[in-house]
């Protein structure tokens, strides 16, 4: 995923081996970033349709969803019949499965499966989104966590569902990325910040509509425009024209997906980054989302619901405020995490020099004992 932990994924792994291919996805498609040199034909970008039209984009829904699976199934298939790598490891479940049975059939050595979501907790979604979410991915995860020589554990809270659902555990060996670790951007900067971010895709449940109507309150008080941050979406269109009909547009910055390298010059000037699910069957209700993840790089305090995976850490650590879907408490905490920002910017800090990430050959090391 071209996400928060790329630079220092990148560099971790180019540093292990620079006979590695590196693929990203960024919401539009499949980005390789890095191939060995005898490596010619591989494209450098694989895209994906995306469509703006409500009714056009549900009626191909079904056909966007094969591309997107299919391609997730067919490059790693690709990728272990012809190079036989030596250590595979992915985030994305559906290239799990592809890795883990390549690794049982000696097309691929070593394993590492990065599982930090469980999807099949949604309960009145559509009939795709059930069957997507609630069986392919349970199969598709079932097959790389049995087989894949090593779980890293990104959130406790998925890793404990998955348990309950089978019934036991299922790898031979996990290790737990919990609490995450966190690299803070250096060039993150810690004087006074006046901004709200929210970053990622916007979806039904985001909570950014109540969010909105608190913008003129907000800005007249502490001066605090709102920046939506990722990539395009129905949702997100959806809010670009509830921001239009209040007329809130003067306290909005609208932003697509960035490369990290702009990212940091957008978000630097934020105080706080938002993430105010409101359904308890969200998507993302127990997981660790990557946002959270780059809202401490940095520096930026969290204000969150309970439904994510690190409830616990950002309490216990005080990284940020977790709160009720609510506009007075959003309002009220928002003014908080201002008028308070240079200390959580210290408890950040001190929690990221705790939570150092471990490295390619720390994983390696761990399977071969």
């Amino acid at each position: 995923m071209d996400s928060y932990d790329k630079n220092l994924f990148t560099q971790d792994i180019l540093s292990y081996s620079k006979n590695s291919m590196l693929f990203f996805y960024d919401f539009q498609g499949i980005h390789l970033e890095h191939k060995p040199d005898h490596v010619k034909w591989f494209p450098a970008a694989i895209k994906f349709p995306f469509l703006k039209n409500h009714a056009f984009s549900n009626l191909l829904l079904p056909v966007l969803w094969i591309i997107l699976f299919g391609t997730s199934l067919l490059l790693p298939m690709i990728v272990c019949l012809l190079y036989r790598p030596k250590v595979c490891l992915t985030s994305n479940i559906w290239a799990g499965a592809v890795f883990g049975i390549a690794r049982k059939i000696g097309l691929c050595k070593t394993f590492i499966c990065c599982a930090g979501d469980w999807l099949a907790n949604q309960g009145r979604k559509g009939f795709l989104s059930r069957l997507v979410n609630n069986y392919l991915f349970v199969y598709m995860d079932y097959i790389a966590i049995t087989t894949c020589d090593l779980v890293d554990s990104q959130s406790k809270p998925a890793h404990e569902a998955r348990e309950r659902y089978w019934g036991r555990s299922l790898s031979r060996i996990t290790h737990h990325r919990h609490p995450p670790p966190v690299d803070v951007y250096p060039n993150a900067i810690p004087d006074t910040r006046t901004n709200i971010c929210f970053l990622g895709q916007v979806r039904e449940d985001s909570g950014l509509d109540l969010i909105l109507p608190l913008l003129p309150e907000l800005h007249r008080a502490i001066g605090a425009k709102l920046k939506i941050i990722g990539p395009s979406s129905i949702e997100r269109t959806r809010i670009e024209e509830t921001i239009k009909d209040l007329s809130l547009e003067i306290f909005v910055e609208l932003y697509g997906f960035l490369p990290l390298s702009e990212l940091e010059e957008v978000m630097k000037d934020c105080f706080c980054g938002i993430n105010l699910i409101k359904d308890e069957e969200s998507f993302t209700c127990l997981a660790a989302c990557g946002k959270f993840i780059q809202y401490l790089q940095m520096k930026m305090p969290i204000l969150a619901t309970k439904n994510n995976g690190i409830v616990d850490v950002i309490e216990e650590n005080n990284l940020g405020i977790i709160i009720e879907p609510k506009a007075s408490v959003i309002l009220s905490s928002i003014r908080e995490l201002y008028k308070d920002q240079k200390n959580y910017i210290t408890n950040i800090i001190k929690y990221a020099e705790k939570n150092p990430c471990l490295s390619i050959k720390d994983y390696l090391e761990i399977i071969e004992k």
